[in-house]
């Protein structure tokens, strides 16, 4: 079962994907799933597909073979925006990353944004879909 685990403050939008909500901190284990480090939040991982956090302030320690997922606006983070418009943002894959089914190899694309929505979310809400191998 494929599943996103939220933690801290985030409005990442799945859809149809199971998604767990913690406020402040949690401790996850669960191979098959896709964390969301929110704003302010903590977080213990034992096993998951990845961890996707804020590029610019995530500073925890993960243990061993759990992959890193950082989103923002350097192009050295794992996902970030290459362009915006007043309704859409193209995001970037700018690195190979591990999935439930493989591997998926960098790319580019559009998404719908409303301006007022965080770019962060967004970001998180793209990586967490590409990890567990969900359709856009």
């Amino acid at each position: 079962m494929k599943l996103t685990v939220i933690v801290g403050e985030s409005h990442a939008e799945l859809g149809d994907c199971p998604v767990v909500k913690a406020r402040g901190g949690a401790s996850v284990d669960c191979p098959f799933a896709a964390v969301i480090v929110g704003k302010g939040a903590e977080v213990e991982v034992s096993s998951a597909l990845g961890v996707i956090a804020d590029g610019s302030s995530f500073r925890q320690k993960l243990p061993r073979g759990i992959q890193l997922i950082t989103c923002g606006i350097s192009p050295k983070n794992t996902v970030s925006v290459t362009s915006r418009t007043s309704d859409r943002l193209t995001l970037a894959l700018n690195r190979s990353v591990r999935t439930a089914s493989g591997v998926c190899e960098p790319l580019e694309q559009p998404v719908d944004a409303a301006e007022d929505e965080d770019e962060y979310d967004i970001m998180a809400a793209f990586a967490a879909r590409i990890i567990l191998g969900l359709p856009e």
